[in-house]
């Protein structure tokens, strides 16, 4: 495990080597405050930056209805905190989901990701996101699960989605990680544990031949959008709300074991073709994606 730390404290990523320090090692902001500032002035962050306009915000026909979602995650997974550079994005992001709730839609995949990236940039601190997050849980279905309103407004006793499921529960665990848990967060982990993870509710159908279920969210890493979500996200978001040493997880833990290398590394084997920031080029070795395995495995031993 140390050799891995080393690798993700490496000089060249400081945004890795940040959340290492801090997410994994324990490391307090004040020992770490000289890396943060170098991630301001990584080239990804300041060509971003570089694309609002006077504003502040960014234009839609970057990403179409996932820009809010694509921009504040790329932000968010760097590590970077509330800053007056992202407070008119983010402000601009809350009305649209306000907007959406007022109409009663706060429902899908792409709100608890957004959510997550305002939690994870520490705008979970204001009162109005933490209205959002309570509103967004409330959409939660009887099984443990969500699903979208159009959906749902075609067939009111459609079966929750698995993809909705999965971007919730990345929600929930970083709202573990800030103390704002929404309280019917034990019916959504147990949605998973019925499953073991990635299987129909009734187990009918084997690992590999369940492919709408699970397996394409195990083989892709980007957090960014829903159908890529990424083995070591989803078991670390479980392990982080308390349940990595479940029985449930076992398949899923064995099927992480055996994408290490050698070294333990973890390769980037799926990503957007088109994305604000570069996250690495697949099939090779990827710190984004270890880091995940790493923080998965802190949290299952806590």
């Amino acid at each position: 495990m140390n050799n891995i730390i080393d690798r993700l404290t490496e000089d060249e990523n400081p945004a890795i080597k940040y959340r290492t320090l801090t997410e994994i090692c324990g490391k307090p902001f004040s020992e770490c405050q000289d890396i943060y500032s170098l991630i301001w002035e990584q080239k990804s962050i300041i060509k971003m930056l570089e694309n609002q306009g006077e504003s502040g915000l960014w234009s839609d026909k970057d990403y179409g209805v996932h820009t809010s979602l694509r921009y504040l995650t790329a932000f968010a997974e760097h590590g970077l905190q509330c800053d007056k550079r992202l407070d008119n994005y983010v402000n601009y992001t809350v009305s649209q989901l306000q907007a959406y709730e007022n109409v009663g839609d706060l429902s899908g995949c792409s709100t608890p990701l957004i959510l997550r990236a305002l939690v994870m940039l520490g705008y979970c601190k204001r009162d109005d996101v933490k209205k959002l997050i309570i509103k967004f849980a409330n959409t939660q279905l009887n099984d443990g699960g969500f699903m979208c309103k159009m959906k749902l407004d075609k067939n009111p006793q459609h079966k929750s989605c698995y993809k909705a499921a999965v971007a919730s529960l990345l929600l929930y665990a970083e709202c573990k990680r800030n103390n704002i848990l929404p309280n019917n967060a034990e019916n959504l982990i147990q949605y998973f544990m019925k499953r073991d993870v990635f299987y129909s509710s009734d187990k009918s159908k084997s690992f590999y031949e369940k492919q709408k279920i699970g397996w394409r969210f195990i083989d892709n890493f980007y957090p960014v959008e829903p159908m890529r979500m990424g083995l070591p996200l989803i078991i670390s978001a479980l392990s982080i709300l308390g349940v990595g040493n479940n029985p449930s997880l076992t398949e899923s833990w064995k099927l992480l074991k055996e994408k290490e290398n050698e070294n333990g590394m973890l390769k980037l084997e799926g990503t957007l073709t088109k994305q604000p920031c570069n996250f690495g080029k697949v099939g090779q070795e990827n710190k984004w994606v270890t880091f995940y395995a790493v923080l998965a495995k802190k949290y299952r031993t806590v």
